[in-house]
C-alpha cells in the first residue's frame, strides 16, 4: 500500500491506465477517487445480491477465533481472512473496509492493518474502522497497525543527516523526489492516496477514543499475538511505526 519512492507505488492497472488514457477531461485525483467509489459500489452489489458472496459472509459472521488482514492489497496471508476493495487474489473478500468490517462482535482474536490507516480520512473514516475493530475483537484480542512513521521522516527532514534517511530505506533520495521536502510530501500525500500522517501519540489517541485501553509501541515481527508479527511485510519495515492495542 505504500512506497516511499513514489513511482514504484503504481499498480499494473494504474500504469496501463496512464498509457491508455494519457489525457482525460478530469484530473488524475478525481479519476482515482471515482475509480475507488465505483469499486465500492460493485462491492456493495456483490455483498447484497450475489448468492455465493452472501453465503460466504454468513459463514464469516458465524466463525470465531478469526485472524483478519484488513485492506490486504495483493499481500494475502495464509490462515487469515483477507479483505480488500480490490481483490487481487481469489481468496480475498471484496469489501469496502472504510465502512466497517463484515465480522460479528467478538469473533476475531487478531486483526492486522498494515499501511491502510494513512489512507483513511481521520475524522470520519478512521474512527469508524477502529470502532469496528474494537467490536469485532474478542476480549484480549489484538489489533496491530503499521503506518509510515511520520515522526521519523520529520526528524530526517529537520536534521538532514544521510544516516537518518538510510535508516528509512533511502540511502539515496529517489530520482523523481530529489529533495527532502519531496520525500516528506510523499509520506503525507503519496499521489493523493494518503490522507494523514501519524506518530505514536496521534495513533494512540485514536485507539484510545475507540475504546482500547492497552496501547503500546511494537516492532517489526514482534507481537503479543505471534501470528500477527509473522505476517508483517518486510518491505515496510524500514520506515514503519508499529502499534498494538488490546481489547
Amino acid at each position: 500500500m505504500n512506497d516511499v519512492s513514489g513511482a514504484g507505488s503504481l499498480t499494473v492497472k494504474q500504469r496501463m491506465g496512464r498509457v491508455l488514457f494519457p489525457r482525460m477531461p478530469i484530473t488524475r485525483f478525481l479519476f482515482d477517487q471515482l475509480r475507488v467509489e465505483a469499486n465500492a459500489a460493485v462491492a456493495w452489489m456483490e455483498t447484497s445480491m450475489a448468492p455465493g458472496v452472501r453465503r460466504r459472509l454468513k459463514a464469516i459472521r458465524n466463525a470465531r477465533g478469526l485472524l483478519v488482514n484488513v485492506a490486504c492489497g495483493p499481500q494475502a496471508v495464509d490462515g487469515f481472512l483477507n479483505i480488500d476493495l480490490f481483490p487481487a487474489r481469489p481468496e480475498v473478500l471484496r469489501w469496502d473496509c472504510r465502512r466497517g468490517l463484515p465480522l460479528s462482535e467478538g469473533s476475531a482474536r487478531g486483526i492486522k492493518i498494515e499501511h491502510f490507516v494513512e489512507h483513511l480520512e481521520t475524522r470520519e473514516e478512521l474512527p469508524l474502522v477502529l470502532n469496528a475493530c474494537h467490536r469485532a475483537l474478542a476480549p484480549g484480542g489484538v489489533l496491530r497497525i503499521a503506518v509510515p512513521d511520520a515522526e521519523r521522516f520529520i526528524r530526517a527532514y529537520c536534521n538532514g543527516g544521510p544516516s537518518l534517511y538510510a535508516e528509512l530505506g533511502l540511502a539515496e533520495l529517489p530520482s523523481d523526489l530529489p529533495t527532502k521536502i519531496d520525500v516528506l510530501n510523499n509520506v503525507f500525500h503519496q499521489g493523493h492516496e494518503h490522507r494523514w500522517g501519524y506518530d505514536y501519540v496521534a495513533l494512540a489517541d485514536r485507539l484510545s477514543r475507540a475504546g482500547f485501553s492497552t496501547i503500546e509501541r511494537s516492532s517489526f515481527g514482534n507481537s503479543r499475538l505471534p501470528e500477527l508479527g509473522l505476517a508483517d511485510l518486510p518491505m515496510h519495515e524500514p520506515y514503519s511505526l508499529y502499534v498494538e492495542a488490546v481489547r
